[in-house]
């Protein structure tokens, strides 16, 4: 029979049990992981723990549950008094998720960047090993942040308080994989045409599409500006070459949360103002094409 008021449960203890369920896998492959469910299930005397985590294999932003269940396989009746839920500290708690059976937990401390706690009442919470209720289980979502780790295993654990002793179990598990980004491609719409001192629309195309980040665009060395992608993917920009000659255009994407940046260039040939074989206008003056733009220089403007 097993002692009441122990101060703590060893996770050593011989009679711990570890199990990882069959869904518990993580995919290193580049973009192109999909949501993998893993749980753990370790007993300690006779408490019995299963924590699981809706996905072990997340990407930046995805939300995250993480459950951990308490139940009985023998006499005496367990109280829960407390629960602190162990995480990296690139997750962030999603604000009103946590609950205690279903309970909304109003008092959750997450003044900690890599766990969570919340505290019951002494009698709120009891688990019975032959009567109901025969378990309890807290629950809380967590965001995965832009500034996890890729492609390693990172643990999660908790650590409890009842009526029986606390339960200070370190990096029990699951841990979380979270995939690396995806990876983007940066295509840039030819350009044919170009003319001296006459507008040119420079187009880039981000693969996959979505809002978030930025095409920076550049005519050689000259950064002609940072744009917006849209929901299409697409940027533009005006530029305005001011000399006849060739020219990089750059387009470099910046990336945005679990898409990798990417970048492409190609040359531009522009030419100079076509002479008028009549020789009806005085070179510069107003009716000549190219008149009042400075040659070499370059103005952009955004689409």
């Amino acid at each position: 029979m097993e002692m009441v008021n122990i101060q703590v449960r060893r996770a050593s203890s011989a009679l711990a049990a570890f199990a990882v369920a069959a869904g518990f896998a993580v995919s290193a492959g580049v973009g192109t992981a999909s949501a993998a469910p893993g749980t753990i299930t370790w007993q300690d005397g006779s408490s019995k723990f299963t924590r699981t985590i809706s996905n072990v294999n997340p990407t930046v932003n995805d939300i995250i549950t993480v459950t951990t269940k308490w139940e009985r396989t023998g006499i005496p009746v367990e109280y829960i008094y407390n629960v602190k839920d162990l995480h990296p500290a690139c997750l962030t708690p999603v604000a009103g998720s946590a609950k205690m059976s279903g309970d909304p937990i109003t008092n959750l401390d997450t003044s900690s960047s890599d766990w969570v706690r919340a505290e019951f009442g002494l009698l709120k919470y009891p688990v019975f090993p032959n009567i109901s209720p025969k378990s309890q289980t807290f629950e809380v979502q967590y965001k995965v942040g832009v500034d996890c780790a890729r492609n390693v295993a990172l643990p999660t654990s908790m650590h409890y308080g009842g009526s029986l002793g606390d339960g200070i179990y370190q990096a029990k598990g699951p841990a979380i994989t979270v995939s690396a980004d995806a990876v983007s491609t940066t295509a840039l719409t030819s350009v044919s045409g170009a003319t001296v001192n006459k507008p040119v629309t420079l187009q880039a195309t981000v693969n996959p599409a979505g809002v978030g980040g930025t095409v920076q665009f550049k005519a050689g060395d000259n950064v002609l500006g940072d744009i917006p992608i849209g929901a299409d993917g697409k940027a533009t920009i005006s530029w305005t070459p001011g000399a006849a000659g060739n020219y990089t255009i750059g387009a470099t994407y910046s990336g945005r949360p679990g898409v990798a940046s990417s970048s492409t260039s190609q040359v531009v040939s522009v030419a100079d103002v076509p002479t008028d074989p009549g020789g009806g206008g005085t070179p510069g003056g107003g009716g000549t094409p190219g008149g009042g733009g400075t040659p070499g220089v370059s103005t952009g403007s955004f689409g």
